[in-house]
């Protein structure tokens, strides 16, 4: 109580500057309310900003959700680089895919085996060789593998073991085109000349426009001093490619032997041309960077185009995506990255762009009818008609002797109700390049369309006879067969 007193008591201090009037208090505080304000809202936009950044971002992710590797495996190496620097970085992100797909694929012998291919492309068979051993500890029916094995066996110089690879791969695919080549290299290289002879015979069986095999057996008949058979398959050889300037040096020796001085001369005027054609292309060329480096872009697709099949096949879409995305920017004119890109838009419904890639596939080959063919299928889709109505023509031009453009130009006609004769004309004509269901079909429902129902119930008859479980084909004759 006191000390309340106490305080009470004390005298209130007068301040030297007068109050101002209490009118002009309100107006004080506005100036300062109004910055604030002005900060607020500031504050509030930056926030509001921020957040629906964020959640932007967000959404990105959903749509392709990727991890901070891919993101690095979808760039493209930076132009500012040197060509060393990027040489280098190139290595290191296939290195980084590959063992990435080890770890996803663990019990995979193809995440092995990409392993293993990478190590050869780069020269270290040794480590190449064990993954692609391990690779056969999963899955000991690999043709490539047994292939792969044979080549770093020549190239070690142990021909024994590159003709067992080369016999184990024939093994498991005995039609397999240019292996029975590799086996003759080492069976000639081991002195075995007629066992060579042999395996190069049965190649040219398999492969008539082996220029290879045409080639090592001609050099096998001058090891064997039979210039004849020689220079008879030296020729071939120049049929098959006429530029051919081993075979022509070839040529010359045997017609020396031979004594056709003339014909020696000839072909000795035709090799100094080859060459000195040769050595001009290559004069400049910068082997060790330029050159190399588009080699190495090349053989990194290929590395993203595998790990791509393993994602891919295992659902994982939007990494699958990335891969080939990257691998089409390091290979941009890769035909096998685009078909691929292609079919993944078109499974996740984007025929758009699948339509692009398949655009670009002709742009970058022309005379590739498959490519104009799957334009047709994904411009009808599209409803683009006019366009796949060309795009089946143009199947058709380039492939005459194939039934695929006549049957798809058909179905068309047969399913937008046009030119039904000539849907008739077309599936006629399948029919004559191959006898299967498809065509049967397409030939007895165009045959119904334009009112020849004998025809068209026979050709029913020998659709179901070929697939006697499609329900469409019954459905289809029956309901042909209940109009009488």
């Amino acid at each position: 109580m006191t000390k309340r007193k106490k305080n009470n008591g004390r005298k209130r201090q007068v301040s030297k500057h007068p109050r101002k009037p209490s009118s002009s208090t309100p107006k004080r505080t506005v100036r300062l309310l109004v910055p604030g304000l002005i900060l607020c809202v500031a504050i509030g936009a930056f926030y509001f900003a921020w957040i629906l950044r964020k959640e932007r971002n967000g959404q990105k992710k959903l749509e392709l959700p990727i991890s901070s590797k891919e993101q690095l495996m979808q760039k493209p190496a930076p132009s500012t680089l040197t060509t060393e620097e990027e040489f280098t970085l190139l290595k290191q992100q296939e290195m980084e895919l590959a063992q990435q797909v080890l770890i996803d694929f663990p019990n995979s012998d193809d995440s092995y085996i990409l392993m293993g291919d990478l190590y050869s492309r780069h020269a270290n068979s040794e480590e190449a060789i064990k993954f692609w051993e391990r690779s056969l500890e999963i899955n000991p029916n690999r043709f490539d593998v047994y292939r792969n094995m044979g080549q770093i066996a020549q190239q070690r110089e142990d021909f024994d073991k590159a003709v067992l690879f080369g016999r184990k791969a024939l093994e498991i695919q005995p039609d397999a085109p240019g292996v029975r080549n590799n086996i003759a290299k080492a069976l000639m290289d081991s002195g075995k000349y007629a066992e060579a002879i042999t395996e190069l015979e049965e190649e040219i069986k398999l492969s008539p426009s082996s220029v290879v095999a045409h080639f090592q057996l001609a050099e096998v008949y001058l090891q064997q001093k039979e210039f004849d058979k020689a220079k008879k398959y030296y020729e071939e050889t120049i049929k098959l490619e006429p530029n051919h300037s081993h075979a022509y040096h070839g040529l010359i020796t045997v017609c020396a032997r031979l004594k056709h001085v003339d014909k020696a001369q000839e072909y000795r005027d035709t090799f100094k041309k080859l060459r000195s054609k040769q050595s001009y292309a290559y004069m400049g060329r910068q082997w060790d960077t330029l050159t190399d480096l588009a080699s190495l872009r090349k053989g990194v697709a290929k590395t993203y185009l595998d790990a791509e099949r393993l994602y891919r096949d295992n659902g994982d879409i939007a990494k699958a995506e990335a891969l080939l995305n990257r691998a089409s920017g390091l290979d941009p004119n890769n035909t096998r990255c685009l078909e691929r890109l292609a079919s993944l838009y078109y499974a996740t419904d984007r025929a758009a762009n699948a339509l692009e890639c398949f655009e670009k596939i002709a742009r970058i080959d022309p005379n590739d009818p498959t490519s104009y063919l799957n334009i047709g299928r994904v411009a009808t889709r599209l409803r683009m008609f006019e366009k796949a109505e060309r795009a089946f023509r143009k199947t058709i031009a380039l492939a005459p002797n194939n039934p695929l453009g006549y049957c798809e130009l058909a179905r068309f006609y047969l399913r937008s109700n046009t030119n039904l004769a000539q849907a008739y004309g077309l599936a006629q004509k399948a029919i004559t390049l191959e006898k299967n269901a498809e065509t049967y079909f397409l030939l007895g429902w165009s045959a119904d369309v334009n009112g020849d129902r004998a025809a068209a119930l026979q050709a029913m008859e020998q659709a179901i006879k070929l697939e006697p479980n499609n329900q469409q084909y019954r459905k289809i004759y029956e309901r042909i067969r209940a109009r009488n």
